[in-house]
């Protein structure tokens, strides 16, 4: 019995809620020394990664651009619930961000990728009564 006890001690240990500390999510703007911003393609590829390690982050297709790309929406809430008439039925507020809507405009796509990523990371303290949603390019 002891054993057992031990050995189910020893797996309970291995196994972690944390998310896995080895993705990083250092954007293109920080690599660069704010010289560079991140295309299309790895903008959506950095949601993406942070919404399957971080539960309040989901992220959707929800149209598509003038070019054919598809428009995305990353939602950020703590409290994991991501319909939007239920959000609003909580009484909570939904903050949207929409970012890239003119060319050079890379400023907001840079300063939203790492607010959302500080947010879930600990970084900035999570809003309680605001959901935020970002178009992020």
């Amino acid at each position: 019995m002891k054993k057992l006890i031990a050995c189910l001690l020893i797996l309970s240990s291995c196994a972690s809620n944390e998310p896995a500390n080895d993705i990083n999510f250092t954007t293109i703007f920080e690599t660069s020394n704010g010289t560079e911003t991140a295309t299309y393609e790895e903008v959506i590829s950095f949601y993406t990664k942070l919404a399957e390690t971080y539960s309040e982050i989901s992220i959707q297709a929800i149209g598509e651009t003038d070019s054919g790309k598809p428009i995305h929406l990353v939602t950020l809430n703590p409290t994991l619930e991501f319909d939007f008439d239920n959000i609003r039925k909580n009484n909570k507020r939904i903050l949207l961000i929409n970012n890239g809507i003119h060319p050079g405009e890379s400023d907001g796509i840079d300063a939203s990728m790492l607010l959302f990523r500080d947010i879930v990371q600990g970084k900035i303290e999570k809003p309680l009564n605001t959901v935020l949603a970002t178009i992020p390019v």
